[in-house]
């Protein structure tokens, strides 16, 4: 009778657990009322929106001047916690390219919003005032839109259709997004005569399959492909400091067209090629042909005598410091540029407006100079096995040192970077050269990117525990990039002082900086500081480094689904010498401590020879790529130089 009860016992937990578990409800204007009450998510319980559901059918359709694709989509969301409302604001991006017919018509928007209050649903439908349309630039426009009433447990409903001209590019489909989603299918039919290359890729399953269908052509019946993708808990891809683009690993769809083959009748090619697109940049008119202009400057070029310097690496930093005067970078990235008179008459501009009027500086300045054009980080990797202008979000600024060297700068880094330092956001690995000679290709921006930190501690220790010293930093390249953009970015030099004080425990007497404003690809910082450690009876405790290099670990998470990329190959080193008070020794030595792993060496060894101690520091990330697997291997090694960046030596008088 016993085992009977716990059986039904069982049993009823068992029920009650399947009950609690949330199914897909695709019928559409009705939520359920699971839905409209339900405030967390079980299988992320830290969302603060999820996705109910989205569903994208695609399918084509022939008029009387060819194929049309249409995109209908309809989605689901749950408002879990007040900072899930921001899903309140959406957007379309539909293809409107000026002076061309071929584009894409959003119809069909509705949105609606439910609530449930005193115990009912309420509706709130959105009105027309809260659609606008707003162009992104020559090619590209957005639909905006927001939900009215959405508040902390709303469910959000909207649905649109697109029709496009472009039946031969068809848009990517991302299942998975930066919150979690319960339920996404994605629909293709596709008529037989257009023949796609089709790939499904993504860290998490999708259920697939592939069958055939018809559609009707002028009163004939043609066979279709259809392909049928799903989607079901598919977790929340967030970014990450130590992830370029969750886009790259999300679960997608992507399609590219090889050619149009219609029986005894039309062959056509469509597969475009990165060599293609070279040459479509080459003869465009406002990209290819401005390569090829003089700039606005080019008199103030020869009045400065710039052309005279003989060295290029000179010659160009001297252009780069005659532009800096006369523009400043508006925080925007771009593709396309406004002319350089305009820029110079407004004095501020996208990175293409500034790189544009760089590269005809340069021209004048007799330094070959030529677009690289690429995807940022955070759209993800340019695709190496089909090519599309869609992909390039930006370009910088290739210098021919001479015939086998570039060099790279970019006019967001107009005011703190030097030559081969670009922001983080434009080292990618995958950026192609267009050069008005039509010499083209592959360069990787993130093999010439380094950075360097080298710091030197002279201090003295007195009996009362107070730690007095200079530190001298010297910064390079990337890191001397990072460096003076928190120099501008601060309020004056005083919030760079409280901000440093803070963080290291000290307070400081002197500051000074030394490179700040000159484009080179070093700088210096000097502080004179004092440090009170912490003392019991005749022993100090203090940290030998001084200054940690690393206070935590950057990898907390038990687990990771998606890969770690660093931003750049890094070398720290720090060498400090510290000057103990007469009659004062170290207790016990820390032993020297080794890392070595494939790309992450570490190394920490100390020594005392009177009453000197000298501790030396030195850690080197080289490889920027580690997949998901080895996290854990990564996050423990992290931990133990953590661990060692932190130890405490204990210093006591002898008696």
């Amino acid at each position: 009778m016993k085992r009977l009860s716990l059986l039904l016992l069982s049993l009823l937990a068992i029920q009650h657990v399947m009950a609690q578990e949330l199914e897909p409800n695709l019928k559409w204007g009705k939520p359920t009322q699971e839905e409209l009450t339900m405030t967390t998510y079980a299988p992320d319980a830290d969302a603060d929106v999820v996705e109910l559901y989205r569903l994208t059918d695609v399918y084509y359709a022939f008029m009387g001047d060819g194929f049309h694709v249409y995109y209908r989509v309809k989605r689901r969301l749950k408002v879990l916690k007040p900072d899930g409302k921001r899903v309140a604001d959406q957007s379309v991006a539909f293809r409107m390219t000026k002076g061309k017919q071929e584009r894409e018509y959003v119809t069909g928007l509705k949105a609606t919003a439910y609530n449930m209050e005193g115990g009912k649903m309420v509706k709130t439908k959105m009105e027309r005032s809260m659609v606008n349309e707003e162009r992104v630039d020559k090619y590209y426009c957005l639909m905006k839109f927001s939900v009215p009433q959405v508040k902390v447990g709303t469910v959000i409903e909207y649905e649109y259709q697109l029709e496009s001209d472009y039946f031969y590019d068809l848009h990517d489909w991302y299942g998975q997004t930066e919150i979690p989603t319960l339920y996404t299918q994605y629909k293709l039919s596709v008529p037989e005569w257009l023949k796609f290359n089709i790939e499904i890729t993504g860290v998490s399953p999708l259920e697939q399959e592939a069958d055939k269908g018809t559609i009707g052509i002028g009163g004939e019946i043609i066979p279709t492909n259809t392909y049928n993708v799903i989607g079901r808990k598919l977790p929340a891809l967030k970014g990450d400091d130590y992830l370029w683009c969750t886009d790259d690993y999300a679960c997608k769809v992507t399609h590219e067209l090889q050619g149009i083959y219609i029986p005894g009748s039309v062959y056509k090619n469509y597969t475009s090629t990165w060599e293609d697109i070279d040459r479509i940049l080459q003869e465009d008119e406002d990209f290819g042909y401005r390569i090829k202009s003089s700039s606005p400057l080019k008199d103030e070029i020869a009045k400065a005598g710039i052309k005279g310097i003989a060295d290029v690496q000179q010659r160009a930093i001297a252009v780069l410091q005659l532009l800096r005067q006369r523009v400043r970078w508006n925080g925007e990235y771009a593709f396309w540029a406004k002319s350089g008179s305009k820029v110079l008459k407004e004095g501020t501009g996208t990175n293409a407006d500034i790189n544009f009027l760089y590269i005809n500086m340069l021209n004048d300045a007799g330094i070959q100079a030529t677009p690289v054009v690429l995807r940022s980080r955070r759209l993800g990797r340019l695709p190496m096995t089909h090519a599309s202008l869609k992909y390039l979000s930006t370009f910088v600024v290739g210098i021919h040192e001479n015939d086998s060297t570039l060099l790279f700068i970019d006019g967001s880094t107009l005011d703190d970077g030097c030559l081969n330092t670009l922001p983080t956001q434009l080292l990618t690995d995958r950026a192609r050269v267009v050069s008005k000679n039509g010499a083209g290709g592959w360069v990787n921006l993130l093999s010439a990117a380094k950075g360097r930190d080298v710091m030197t501690i002279q201090a003295t220790l007195g009996a009362d525990g107070m730690l007095s010293g200079k530190r001298i930093r010297q910064l390079f390249f990337q890191d001397a990039l990072r460096i003076r953009k928190s120099w501008r970015e601060a309020k004056d030099s005083l919030e760079l002082i409280h901000q440093l004080q803070d963080k290291e425990g000290i307070e400081i007497q002197e500051y000074a900086t030394e490179g700040r404003y000159d484009n080179s690809q070093t700088v210096k910082e000097t502080v004179s500081f004092t440090k009170q450690c912490d003392t019991a009876g005749d022993i100090i405790y203090l940290n030998p480094l001084v200054f940690a290099p690393f206070k935590s670990n950057p990898f907390t998470a038990p687990t990771r689904i998606l890969p770690i990329e660093f931003p750049y190959a890094q070398l720290d080193q720090m060498n400090v010498v510290i000057t103990l008070p007469d009659g004062w020794t170290v207790e016990e030595m820390p032993k020297p401590i080794i890392m070595k792993s494939d790309g992450i060496n570490a190394r920490i060894m100390g020594t005392q020879k009177g009453n000197v101690l000298t501790m030396q520091y030195r850690t080197s990330i080289d490889r920027t790529f580690y997949e998901a697997k080895e996290y854990e291997y990564i996050k423990a090694l992290f931990d133990q130089l953590v661990e060692n960046c932190n130890n405490m030596i204990a210093i006591k008088k002898m008696p």
